[in-house]
């Protein structure tokens, strides 16, 4: 019974402590929330702010962009605007120019429109003005003024330049400027954006029927039932001074649909359209949204925490168990890259045993080629001489033949051997890799028509840098074509190109016996060959003095007859030309 009592309590207390922690997070859940919706609220007026102010800049680029070209293009086609008029207003239509005024200094003016070309010789006080200013040949931007007074849906501004005596006033029609500007503005789901000039009168509206309209009137006729204090305080204090800020106002109706008194934020800057010297002209651009539109969000957002809360914890769960899992894969991961560096290791190691052994199989061979040479030359001097002295023996003769042409083979091959173990360090300079192939292609071309073998030289055609010995180099790419021309007895194609990326590439192809897949992985190893009367050295020297010069040198081939590939990379010398 005890017990009983005791577990019955501990569930009593625990079921308080439940309900006091949701008493809590709901109290901290909607204190939050209206957290939440002051700053989103603050934070979406300032994005709002900041499209406006997008909007001013691109009228203002619009306005400091025109009168420079429509200056140039009086300068340029002053004859084209006396002569063809009409020609000249259509070519201009992209600036938005709905006629084209010509002033003259007597007095007389042409006013060019669409429809056609009026003359007359009265001036208005504005255009005297600007024939006033006429010596001063900078380019003038008007204010906002109505084109017709009995228009008062059409707003204009004059760009008026200037050529000699005369002044070309190029009126542009601001509300079409306004409405391309706003045209694709939305600001949150729903939201728009709308121009006011200092006036009062709307230049840009998502309903057309405002435009050109008073901005205090037109809204009185739309929803007299609806105090519009608010919006039109700010107008008048704020937005027709040429300030900047945010604000909300009461309106009653959104995007041209009548709606019961909704409440919007307003976002709002000056767009000083004459440039920024003249703080007198300009425009007041304003960016509108709901506000339960924000609001809502916020609801949104509060409801998807409830969610998430829930969430959390399995998420948790989840992370927890990932993060084992993931610990156990980097260890596996590390213990992998640990083994694979171990290889790599091993691999360096065992090319530093291989360079150890060739090293000192190269003093060894120098050793033995110089104490083989001195009798070598001793064996082959005294069989000239006796060949000399058996002339008429014929069988002697033949003897003693191959006893020279054997001890000739034998100091060719002991060059070779000498060569190879000679650890001569490249005396390097800056040199056109083209031009290296160029000289030895001189010293081939023939035999390569002798032996009936095509050559498809395919340079890069500007020169490629290297820093490298040229005979070296050279010596390199005679001892490969040699193996090429060698691989093609009856005849064939020898390709070489060259291409630079990171590095200089030499490619040379053939078209001859190619090499199988055991002898391509130990071409490079010394006195190994696949010729009858090769040495074995001639590719070992070609890899030493390639890897001399910071360079690969790798050889490929598809399998026998079937042609080589040999391709060799070496680094650049730093501007190179392009």
């Amino acid at each position: 019974m005890k017990l009983n009592i005791k577990f019955s309590k501990r569930i009593f207390w625990f079921l308080i402590s439940i309900l006091l922690f949701v008493n809590i997070f709901v109290f901290l859940g909607v204190r939050s929330r209206k957290q939440w919706e002051e700053v989103v609220v603050k934070t979406f007026n300032q994005e709002q702010l900041a499209i406006a102010r997008s909007i001013a800049g691109r009228l203002e680029n619009y306005f400091a962009r025109t009168p420079e070209n429509l200056q140039l293009y009086t300068f340029l086609h002053y004859r084209d605007i006396i002569q063809k008029p009409q020609e000249v207003l259509t070519r201009v239509a992209k600036f938005h120019v709905d006629s084209i005024t010509l002033l003259f200094a007597s007095g007389a003016k042409e006013i060019i429109e669409t429809t056609g070309i009026r003359r007359q010789m009265r001036l208005t006080e504005r255009e005297k003005y600007y024939l006033s200013i006429l010596r001063q040949n900078q380019t003038y931007v008007s204010d906002t003024y109505q084109a017709e007074p009995n228009k008062p849906r059409k707003w204009v501004v004059d760009i008026v330049t200037f050529y000699e005596t005369a002044a070309v006033v190029w009126t542009i029609d601001v509300l079409k400027i306004c409405q391309e500007v706003t045209a694709n503005v939305r600001s949150g789901r729903t939201g728009y954006a709308w121009i006011i000039n200092k006036q009062g009168y709307l230049l840009a509206h998502i309903d057309e029927t405002f435009l050109g309209e008073d901005a205090f009137v037109a809204r009185a006729q739309k929803y007299p039932a609806i105090s519009f204090t608010r919006i039109n305080t700010l107008q008048k204090e704020y937005l027709l001074t040429g300030k900047e800020g945010t604000s909300w106002y009461i309106s009653g109706w959104h995007r041209g649909e009548r709606k019961d008194p909704i409440k919007k934020l307003i976002a709002y800057t000056p767009a000083f359209y004459a440039g920024p010297e003249h703080k007198n002209k300009f425009w007041a651009v304003a960016v509108s949204a709901p506000v339960d539109e924000i609001k809502g969000l916020v609801r949104q957002a509060v409801i998807y925490q409830w969610l998430l809360m829930v969430i959390a914890l399995l998420i948790l769960g989840i992370v927890t168990s990932y993060a084992f899992y993931t610990r156990w894969r980097w260890s596996y991961a590390l213990e992998e890259e640990v083994n694979r560096k171990t290889e790599e290791l091993e691999r360096t190691h065992q090319a530093l045993l291989r360079s150890e052994r060739l090293t000192a199989m190269g003093s060894a061979v120098a050793y033995v080629a110089h104490e083989i040479k001195n009798p070598l030359v001793t064996i082959g001097g005294f069989s000239n001489q006796l060949l000399r002295a058996f002339e008429k023996d014929d069988k002697a003769k033949k003897k003693l033949l191959i006893i020279v042409n054997e001890a000739k083979r034998l100091e060719d091959f002991l060059k070779d051997i000498g060569q190879f173990a000679k650890d001569s360090e490249p005396q390097k300079e800056r040199a056109n890799l083209n031009e290296l192939i160029e000289e030895i292609i001189t010293f081939v071309e023939s035999e390569l028509a002798n032996c009936k073998i095509a050559l498809n030289l395919n340079l890069i055609p500007f020169p490629i840098y290297i820093l490298a010995d040229p005979n070296q180099i050279k010596q390199v790419l005679l001892n490969i074509i040699k193996n090429a021309m060698e691989a093609m007895p009856e005849g064939g194609c020898l390709t070489i190109k060259t291409y630079k990326n990171r590095e200089a590439t030499i490619e040379i192809s053939d078209t001859g016996k190619g090499i199988s897949q055991d002898a391509s992985d130990k071409v490079f190893n010394p006195f190994f060959t696949t010729k009858k009367e090769g040495t074995g050295l001639g590719l070992s020297i070609c890899h030493k003095i390639i890897t001399a010069h910071q360079g690969t040198i790798f050889i490929s081939s598809e399998g026998v007859n079937k042609g080589t590939n040999v391709a060799i990379r070496l680094p650049l010398v730093a501007n190179q030309p392009t």
